[in-house]
């Protein structure tokens, strides 16, 4: 009985049921859009900071290894003076 339905008045269906969630549809896709656009923000800001952390990390490798090369050259003994 269903299918005879479905194939009698199947095409009436469809543009009901289209009809009637016409709004709930555009909403729904509105929906998706604004979370995209918050998404790419929250994304964006994200970037920016691992950018800075980058830039922080690169900051503290050359200072840590400046000091230690100063830290070396002050503990290294004098070169031993040739005995002639």
């Amino acid at each position: 009985m269903g299918a005879a339905a479905v194939w009698l008045w199947g095409r009436e269906m469809e543009a009901y049921v289209g009809e009637k969630t016409r709004g709930v549809r555009t909403k729904a896709a509105e929906g998706i859009r604004a979370v995209d656009a918050t998404a790419g923000k929250v994304l964006d800001r994200g970037g920016d900071a691992l950018r800075r952390a980058d830039e922080f990390l690169q900051d503290t490798r050359e200072d840590v290894s400046e000091a230690l090369r100063a830290g070396e050259e002050a503990i290294r003994p004098a070169p031993a003076a040739r005995k002639a």
